[in-house]
């Protein structure tokens, strides 16, 4: 861990990494910061094997539509939280 740090890269940082999520100049420092840590670049081959686990597990899901009550639900909080504006 104290080699990320001493890279200014955390773990949000490799977080938004692995998402594609970093605006590119900061998507360019942590590449380099993986290039020369190799506990930072072992703890992102990590993430990406848990996050593509979870997708394996969990996409099918994500496809399903949602029940009709949540819809409902979902559906009254909007009118609620749009009503005073």
């Amino acid at each position: 861990m104290a080699a990320i740090s001493r890279l200014f890269v955390s773990s949000d940082d490799l977080h938004a990494y692995i998402d594609e999520m970093l605006p590119p100049r900061a998507a360019t420092r942590v590449a380099s910061a993986l290039e020369q840590d190799a506990e930072a670049y072992a703890r992102v081959t990590a993430y990406q094997m848990q996050k593509a686990d979870l997708r394996r597990l969990y996409d099918d899901i994500l496809e399903e539509p949602v029940p009709a009550v949540m819809a409902d639900m979902i559906a009254a909080a909007r009118r609620e939280a749009t009503r005073g504006r």
